[in-house]
């Protein structure tokens, strides 16, 4: 048997992925959330989760989960609006994944810690993770993890391009939006992403003048 690690299934180093996290209810249901994933290493994971929700309940209680790779934008709707039914999951040892998932892999945890933190919104709770890989499970060839930098870098290119187009009100709100796509791919982007990004802002800042 060919042991697979997350390079295998497209996921680098220090990269956020956007992946679906299934884990199980205390009923033994299944349970579907959004998550994003960073791959620490080949074999290791990190997540930074939402305090209080059944997803970081069910962690808690089983310490381990499975993380969906895959694509599907009803899939990420539904789960985030909590809509996911049944029908969607296959069960997998003692876990649930999502059928049409182009991968997945069994996230058994190491660490677990709540953080609390303080901004203009008041006081937060973040339960950070990290956790080991096993059973990594291709079920399609050509395996492409969602990191949010790549789409980030198009959309910039898009308002690069019409600048030449747009002024007053409009063109602020490009300026706006380019802030906060140079953040975002900052944020969760390799360095290419942010090579990338760079160019992209270098091209924009002529239109200061």
């Amino acid at each position: 048997m060919i042991f697979l690690d997350l390079g295998s299934i497209g996921m680098e180093k220090g990269l956020l992925y956007e992946t679906i996290v299934t884990t199980v209810n205390n009923d033994h249901t299944p349970n579907a959330a959004p998550i994003g994933v960073i791959c620490k290493n080949d074999k290791e994971v990190v997540a930074y989760l939402h305090h209080g929700s059944k997803t970081v309940h069910n962690i808690k209680k089983n310490h381990s989960f499975i993380v969906n790779i895959l694509k599907d934008p009803m899939i990420f709707v539904e789960s985030t609006l909590g809509n996911l039914s049944n029908n969607y999951f296959e069960q997998y040892l003692n876990e649930f994944y999502i059928k049409n998932t182009d991968a997945f892999f069994i996230a058994h945890v190491k660490t677990l810690k709540d953080v609390e933190k303080q901004d203009n919104f008041g006081i937060s709770v973040t339960t950070v993770l990290t956790a080991d890989v096993s059973d990594i499970i291709k079920k399609k060839e050509n395996v492409e993890p969602l990191n949010r930098a790549i789409y980030g870098i198009i959309e910039g290119l898009v308002y690069l391009t019409r600048m030449e187009m747009v002024s007053g009100d409009m063109e602020k709100l490009y300026r706006h939006r380019m802030t906060e796509i140079s953040r975002i791919v900052n944020k969760v982007g390799g360095v290419e992403h942010k090579k990338a990004m760079k160019k992209i802002s270098e091209a924009f800042s002529k239109y200061d003048e």
